[in-house]
């Protein structure tokens, strides 16, 4: 067998799929591999960070912290380690405000590089080169950080949070996507209204403008000196999964994966409950599916390899280039690293 041809002819089908998948019907997953291809810390970084800072714990909470940090230790990770010990309210605070004191003085500083014109966004990249629907462009997401967001809007998308407002605004999922409506128009005998380009951002896990306020939530883009609104990881978060406005941003998130032509998925690890059943459901359905991944898990592999319409794209870790499994096969290929959601848009779309 002529495996030269056969790599070749595979790529082909590979590029073919890739130009074809991003039209009508898209949905995105994305997760924190794409938040750290730009500079985000991860989940190691973040144990570290509220290592550092557990001297100001005391009593039970102490006692607790110790326990995770053990396991860390051990080399399970953060997340895991919090699924074995399930913080109290006081420790999940605590993790909450160690999470934003991290992450937020890096959020600033690679979107303050965007607006200085230093650096142009992955995202951005990829919009700029994709169909802008006008009936919205469903983004689904954990991360708490606005690169997302902000990304959107540099690519001329309007970005539908589900809240009305930017100082005090209250989750009003109908008048938030009344926001993009550019006029009405008639078609036939039916009249319809008209949106800009819009991409409805879900944040089941919160995100770091959202904020407690009395019995509210609110989304706020100044930094406050108050609750933030964002689930952190470990057993807890499926309890507070329930309350407002996480359980809105889930039903919405999992409405749009039930109803998506194709997906992207991009530096998302599937180990989300409150997602991945009916993401996992939808592509070992046959839902046409991109997966990009830096690295890719067990867990993803066998994804891609057993869904009938699946192609997983990710680093290979022999040689420059990158490894593609889909339907049982597994192939390289070297040159660039189309894993990277602005390489793929800079090499394979028009």
């Amino acid at each position: 067998m002529d495996t030269t041809l056969s790599t070749e002819m595979d790529y082909d089908a590979l590029v073919k799929f890739v130009q074809g998948h991003f039209t009508d019907g898209l949905a995105l997953v994305i997760g924190s591999g794409l938040s750290c291809a730009e500079g985000m810390p991860g989940m190691p970084a973040l144990a570290a960070h509220l290592n550092g800072r557990a001297g100001s714990l005391v009593g039970t909470d102490a006692t607790l912290w110790s326990q995770i940090k053990q396991a860390i230790d051990a080399g399970v990770g953060l997340e895991a380690a919090l699924l074995n010990h399930a913080p109290t309210n006081a420790l999940e605070v605590w993790i909450a405000q160690g999470t934003s004191e991290l992450l937020m003085p890096k959020e600033r500083e690679i979107i303050s590089e965007v607006f200085r014109g230093e650096r142009t966004l992955r995202l951005t990249t990829f919009l700029n080169k994709v169909l802008k629907p006008t009936t919205g462009l469903p983004i689904l997401t954990p991360n708490y950080d606005r690169l997302i967001e902000v990304a959107c809007e540099v690519a001329g998308f309007h970005v539908d949070t589900t809240a009305v407002g930017h100082y005090a605004g209250a989750f009003d999922h109908t008048r938030s996507c009344m926001g993009s409506s550019r006029g009405i128009t008639q078609r036939a005998r039916t009249f319809v209204i008209d949106h800009f380009p819009r991409a409805v951002v879900l944040k089941p896990h919160g995100s770091f403008d959202w904020y407690q306020s009395g019995g509210d939530a609110r989304r706020c883009s100044l930094n406050l000196d108050a609750e933030r609104l964002i689930i952190t990881p470990g057993l807890n978060k499926y309890r507070a999964g329930y309350n407002s406005p996480f359980d809105k941003h889930r039903d919405l998130a999992n409405d749009y994966i039930k109803k998506a032509g194709r997906l992207l998925i991009v530096g998302y690890g599937f180990n989300d409950d409150h997602l991945q059943t009916h993401l996992i459901k939808r592509i070992q359905d046959g839902t046409p599916t991109l997966i990009l991944n830096r690295s890719a898990s067990v867990k993803v592999e066998k994804l891609a390899q057993e869904s009938p319409r699946c192609f997983c794209l990710s680093n290979s870790a022999a040689s420059p280039g990158v490894v593609m499994m889909t339907k049982g096969r597994q192939l390289e290929f070297g040159g660039h690293d189309l894993w990277d959601l602005g390489v793929l848009a800079k090499e394979l779309l028009a």
